[in-house]
């Protein structure tokens, strides 16, 4: 029986299990199943499906890149980011997804086109984090990162027509996720201060709405 795959531990790294030109990591290069597309579930599978961090941080970080114009791919990533936060807040071990979104789809031009456009600022947040403030990413303050994260892709689906705005707010969850990741609580502030401004203009549009 194949073991489960270790988790990722860098940004690097989980860009690597989802990269369809680095099949050393990732692709299969007989089947070359990455360059036909990945579904959500066989993107999480690659980083396991026991972490929780680097699970939140697939979606996340799609919604960092260009394919955030995809139309309802803020939807998606809302959903999915919402079935993962919830499920790691209760403390499930194993990760569940629900048919309509373990199913969905990125072509292989799509994943590259990703994983290129992230490859430098996800080098560079791994240079400069480290083992940093592990009380705010360790139980029980894991929760509050949870739970901030919840009410903020919540606004999602909401917001489809603001494709920019999603993608300031993913890149908080990613900051987010990626901190209790590698436990460090600095990124961790620095996902919160996103996450609290977006959740400041959400305020501000319901107020102006009202």
């Amino acid at each position: 029986m194949k073991p489960p795959p270790s988790a990722p531990r860098s940004l690097t790294s989980l860009l690597d299990t989802l990269d369809p030109d680095n099949p050393a990591t990732g692709a299969d290069r007989k089947r070359r199943d990455a360059h036909n597309g990945l579904t959500i579930q066989a993107m999480l599978d690659r980083v396991g499906g026991r972490s929780f961090g680097a699970a939140l941080l697939v979606p996340a970080l799609i919604l960092v890149s260009p394919l955030s114009i995809i139309p309802l791919m803020p939807t998606i990533g809302g959903l999915l980011i919402l079935t993962i936060a919830i499920q790691a807040f209760f403390g499930r071990k194993h990760l569940w997804l629900p048919k309509f979104l373990a199913s969905r789809r990125l072509s292989g031009d799509q994943l590259t086109r990703a994983v290129q456009y992230l490859r430098r600022p996800a080098a560079w947040l791994d240079r400069k984090s480290r083992d940093r403030l592990r009380f705010l990413s360790a139980p029980p303050m894991d929760r509050i990162a949870l739970l901030a994260v919840m009410v903020v892709a919540a606004t999602w689906p909401f917001l489809e027509i603001l494709p920019m705005f999603t993608s300031v707010s993913a890149g908080g969850v990613a900051l987010v996720a990626f901190a209790l990741m590698v436990r460090d609580g600095v990124i961790l502030i620095g996902g919160y201060t996103v996450l609290g401004g977006s959740l400041a203009v959400v305020v501000a549009l319901i107020s102006g709405l009202v």
